[in-house]
């Protein structure tokens, strides 16, 4: 039986799969054309299972013979150019072994080299002179390799483009999380950075795997419908399409644990309530993919970018534009309509309660402390412990060593966190250039509103019309505006002060922290 693959490369006889071709269809003129061009995207958007299918298909039709050559077993010799290239012409013959019939595989002679440090480029002429017909190749994980020998592989390939097709590869893709153009490669012999497009100035274009579309998840899903009988409802597919924005694990994730794993379904018509449920678990269980995600975070890089998109600010002098490609290329953000946002709901989730974790085991309250005999949240209370809280350890803000400009927002958000999880969820909408966080606590039934904003001049003006317009979009008529003060305090009798205000027909409580 078919399944919802989350591990590697899809296999048609094994897995669910969005149809290749339709993710690809700009390939075959290039192709045709003999050029040289980048394939790029995120981790884990299917980019191995669409070029492992198109070079089954472009030698099913035999105009050409394709490969695909997965090269990142030469990062572990890192700068050792030598190994490197030796290893490389080992995955070369072992691809070749498995995927291409014996009389077209590589003689003797091809593995015979003046030199290694140009053997990758030595075994591409001689093979490709014996073949009879054109060779398209794909390299994965190129971008995996390291420094010079990242240098001599791009130089390689760029020096035998000019003995294409006869004593050349006809046309190649190299496959990776970025764009080449984005390489900034240090070379230990030059002792200097090298660009990866000066390296590599033959390539035709740059390609990037777009993730799912709304119909290619229906599309993804009706196959298992077809299967097994068991329906998505259009209100779910939707769902999945909000939470992902299509990025090709998750759909797939969030349809195994449904369906196959915890079996959150079991047998019924899939419904939005399923969805969420089945979110929940992926983000609790931190699966590899995000647990990957997880680790990035704590690059500088990242960190700088990562911030401003939580505090809703976009400050031009502290990100390069190439901090914001590096994370565009990760799949981590995107450009939204307001500014740089995260690349989806579920990352825009996973990314606070991952740099809270250690806070909220830290804070040693009991969830049941905050819900009412009913089972209802206690709102009041929760805020009031908090505010008491807040001033007896105030140095998990001060102290804290990373992201501190957001130390206010992820402190209250560990808070929040660690008294929500027992039966209920938080909802959150942030972006470079809102100049705000958004929390919506949805528990037992009922909602909580708030908005998080810095301490300034306009904090309050500010605070309550975009508080209204979340407000409005919730149907709430409530609602709950903290500004944070991260000046050093000098009365603590300030800190916490309420204010209860009637704006625009709405109930605002102001809470200054």
């Amino acid at each position: 039986m078919k399944f919802f693959n989350t591990s590697g490369p899809c296999e048609p006889e094994d897995h669910y799969m969005v149809n290749c071709a339709e993710r690809l269809t700009s390939l075959y003129s290039l192709i045709e054309n003999k050029r040289y061009f980048i394939f790029h995207g995120p981790r884990q958007t299917g980019k191995t299972t669409n070029m492992i299918a198109f070079t089954r298909e472009l030698n099913a039709q035999e105009q050409y013979l394709a490969l695909y050559v997965n090269v990142e077993a030469g990062q572990a010799c890192r700068n050792d150019v030598e190994a490197v290239n030796e290893i490389i012409v080992s995955e070369f013959e072992h691809a070749a072994m498995t995927f291409l019939s014996e009389q077209y595989l590589p003689s003797e002679n091809c593995y015979q080299f003046r030199s290694l440090n140009t053997g990758l480029g030595t075994f591409l002429t001689k093979w490709c002179m014996e073949l009879p017909k054109p060779l398209v190749l794909f390299l994965d994980e190129v971008d995996a390799l390291i420094g010079d020998s990242l240098i001599s592989v791009l130089r390689q390939l760029r020096s035998g483009y000019a003995r294409r097709p006869k004593a050349f590869p006809h046309a190649m893709g190299l496959i990776g999380v970025r764009d080449i153009r984005d390489y900034r490669i240090y070379s230990d012999s030059s002792k200097k950075y090298i660009i990866g497009g000066s390296a590599f100035n033959i390539k035709e274009k740059s390609l990037r795997l777009n993730n799912f579309t709304l119909t290619q998840i229906n599309d993804l899903y009706t196959q298992h419908t077809d299967v097994t009988g068991q329906a998505f409802t259009r209100q779910a597919i939707a769902r999945v399409f909000d939470l992902t924005d299509g990025q090709p694990w998750l759909v797939n994730a969030l349809a195994r644990e449904i369906c196959f794993e915890d079996r959150i379904a079991q047998g019924l018509a899939v419904t939005v309530d399923h969805v969420d449920r089945a979110k929940e678990v992926l983000i609790e269980r931190r699966d590899v993919h995000l647990d990957q995600l997880a680790d990035k975070l704590s690059e500088p890089r990242v960190m700088r970018v990562i911030q401003n998109i939580l505090l809703g600010e976009y400050q031009e002098n502290n990100i390069l534009p190439d901090d914001i490609q590096y994370l565009i290329d990760l799949g981590l953000i995107k450009k939204g309509s307001v500014g740089l946002e995260i690349a989806n709901s579920i990352y825009r989730e996973v990314i606070p309660r991952e740099l809270t974790v250690v806070t909220q085991m830290s804070i040693n309250q009991n969830p049941a402390w905050y819900t009412h005999e009913n089972g209802k949240l206690n709102i009041n209370k929760l805020l009031d412990e908090y505010i008491l809280f807040y001033k007896q350890h105030s140095e998990m803000i001060t102290a804290r060593k990373t992201y501190t400009e957001a130390a206010h927002h992820l402190f209250f958000m560990a808070w929040l966190q660690r008294i929500v999880n027992s039966g209920g969820m938080i909802d959150r909408e942030y972006a470079a250039g809102l100049k705000r966080l958004d929390l919506c606590v949805n528990f037992a039934g009922e909602r909580f509103a708030f908005e998080l904003k810095l301490s300034s001049q306009s904090a309050l003006d500010d605070g309550k019309k975009q508080l209204v317009n979340y407000l409005n979009r919730l149907e709430l008529n409530c609602g709950y505006l903290i500004i944070f003060n991260r000046k050093k305090i000098d009365d603590w009798n300030v800190v916490g002060k309420k204010d209860v205000i009637e704006y625009e027909g709405k109930q605002i409580t102001v809470i200054y922290l």
